[in-house]
């Protein structure tokens, strides 16, 4: 025999738990079963599968997330830095005419 198999066989997922241990009738004294029953009822009453995708809603499911992404954030943010940059830009513009006629 090789190490690998060796390994494997040590190491594999069904050697690591017996099949009796979630079994009540396999613990000592009635107390155990009932605390070992009460185990086993929590983990059967756990959703099996992967989980259901999360959805996300508001802006972010419309623009972001799934088949549905599109480009509209980006023109939006472009659209608010220039907004903003000629609203900056103006106040100044007329701030520096204010009392100087250059035209």
């Amino acid at each position: 025999m090789n190490f690998g198999t060796v390994a494997r066989r040590a190491y594999s997922t069904r050697a690591a738990i017996p099949p009796t241990i979630g079994s009540t009738k396999a613990i000592g004294s009635p107390k155990d079963a009932a605390r070992m029953a009460k185990v086993v009822n929590f983990y059967k009453g756990l959703p099996n599968g992967p989980a259901p995708a999360a959805r996300s809603s508001g802006y972010q499911g419309r623009h972001f997330d799934g088949k549905n992404s599109d480009m509209t954030p980006v023109f939006q943010t472009i659209g608010a830095v220039f907004a903003l940059s000629y609203t900056v830009d103006y106040h100044f513009h007329l701030k520096h005419h204010k009392n100087v006629a250059h035209h």
